[in-house]
């Protein structure tokens, strides 16, 4: 509008804190409150051995101070490029409005090597699946050509035998979880007509403690 055309000022990130995770959480947190059927997504980027990127979204399982859990089939594009580059990157993106009708836009940055993790770590993640999403995990083979008549007929035969009690559908050999352990972290915040502002957080890995400072949007 003409009134915002004379208005700009400096965005500031205020809730600094030691550990990254703990901030992240709170974005987090606050995206979810005003924005509550936004699925938790972010983009990842993994990169192959002949160093080419590939990015797609995927749906953050869990986080805690160590990392970021994502599930994935093992014969997937993205774990090949895990196995032979274990470095990755994920990105954020945020918009909402907020209850003094603000519009926010915030952004995390995460960059660090993803490990797959013990299959004790994450069998309660798919234990928790939905129906479709545990017969998609039998009946697809991911990024792999396919009929899709005869992966209807699959389908509908596995959905057929489940619901008759023949087939728990147990957890498959290729459901994997990877986990991102971060050694780069950085937010940005942006509001209205705030010019945005971010912050830089990278691990001091001597010592696994974090230093984090202001840098220019």
């Amino acid at each position: 509008s003409k009134e915002g055309l004379g208005l700009s000022d400096l965005a500031k990130i205020e809730e600094v804190v030691d550990h990254p995770v703990e901030l992240f959480r709170i974005w987090h947190d606050e995206a979810r409150r005003f924005n509550p059927r936004a699925p938790v997504a972010c983009c990842l980027a993994t990169t192959s051995k002949d160093c080419k990127v590939s990015a797609r979204n995927v749906v953050l399982r869990e986080f805690d101070k160590d990392g970021f859990v994502i599930v994935t089939d093992s014969r997937s594009k993205k774990v090949d490029n895990l196995k032979n580059v274990p470095y990755a990157a994920m990105c954020f993106l945020w918009f909402y409005i907020n209850e003094q009708k603000q519009e926010i836009t915030k952004q995390v940055k995460i960059e660090g090597i993803m490990k797959k993790l013990e299959k004790e770590s994450y069998k309660h993640l798919y234990d928790r699946e939905p129906l479709y999403c545990k017969i998609r995990s039998h009946v697809c083979n991911q990024g792999r050509d396919v009929n899709w008549e005869e992966l209807k007929q699959r389908h509908d035969e596995v959905l057929d035998s489940t619901r008759k009690g023949e087939n728990d559908l147990p957890m498959p050999d290729h459901f994997v979880g990877y986990k991102l352990f971060p050694t780069m972290m950085e937010f940005y915040f942006a509001r209205d007509y705030l010019i945005g502002d971010r912050i830089l957080y990278q691990k001091n890995t001597s010592n696994d403690s974090w230093e984090n400072h202001h840098i220019a949007a």
